[in-house]
């Protein structure tokens, strides 16, 4: 083996470890922001998701698809439930089972984070090259699916 070849062995990697320090700046920088809107980068996330999965998604499912676990999920559902952005209601072809649907004021709240980031991205990132993104997220998501 080469050291060419080593490097192109390494280069996975290293583009994993950028996406992760990328992930974790990004992530204080929005928790930073939010701080004053009474989210956190992980509720965010979970109103993100509530906002993308089809209604009847369980809460195992939903747990997952945000990387958490259940009890922890839980916990971020009663905060944003107290904060009136999210409610749970009886499936109607289930009663035991719960929906999981922002509310009005959740859906304004994620419109407007929404718009906040955008904005963000902008301010931190106004010389990446924009055509060159479509093939970097290609390349993330390839990498993410990847991983079972």
């Amino acid at each position: 083996m080469t050291e060419t070849d080593d490097h192109a062995d390494a280069m996975p990697l290293e583009f994993i470890r950028e996406c992760i320090l990328l992930g974790r700046r990004w992530r204080a920088k929005v928790d930073e922001q939010l701080k004053d809107h009474g989210l956190t980068a992980a509720r965010l996330t979970v109103l993100y998701w509530v906002n993308e999965m089809p209604e009847g998604t369980s809460q195992r499912e939903l747990a997952e698809i945000v990387g958490i676990e259940g009890p922890t999920l839980v916990r971020q559902l009663h905060a944003l439930e107290a904060q009136g952005l999210l409610e749970r209601v009886p499936l109607a072809t289930d009663r035991r089972a719960k929906c999981i649907r922002l509310t009005p004021e959740g859906l304004k709240k994620l419109e407007g984070v929404n718009r906040y980031s955008i904005d963000m991205s902008r301010q931190f990132f106004p010389k990446l090259e924009r055509r060159r993104l479509p093939s970097a997220i290609r390349l993330a998501k390839q990498a993410r699916e990847a991983i079972p």
